[in-house]
């Protein structure tokens, strides 16, 4: 299986629903294409840190899953996948960071 990891930074001015009705659309699409296995997004948990942190923090981070690395580069040469990143890029301004990769399998086995 392979994670495709998104993290998303939205400008001050794109309200809640505007980034919902994002989420909406981005499900639907990867779900209709038959290539993506399964979809997920969550907001950024904020920490008073975070206000002094130095790069990208995040507003919104989304994952989908795949069987493979085909699926995944099927999945994004689709048409559809540029046009939906394209119009949602030029209305909402976000910015954008991701990263493919395995599933994590975190370790409790940490030193002490």
């Amino acid at each position: 299986m392979i994670v495709h990891t998104l993290i998303y930074r939205f400008p001050d001015d794109v309200a809640e629903e505007q980034r919902a009705e994002f989420f909406d659309a981005m499900r639907a699409l990867v779900l209709r294409t038959g290539l993506i296995t399964g979809f997920d997004h969550k907001p950024h948990l904020w920490l008073p840190a975070d206000d002094r942190a130095r790069g990208m923090t995040a507003a919104s981070i989304a994952q989908f899953t795949c069987d493979d690395l085909d699926a995944l580069q099927k999945f994004s040469e689709l048409p559809e996948v540029y046009d939906f990143v394209t119009d949602w890029k030029r209305r909402l301004r976000f910015e954008a960071a991701y990263a493919n990769h395995e599933a994590l399998t975190p370790s409790s086995d940490l030193p002490s």
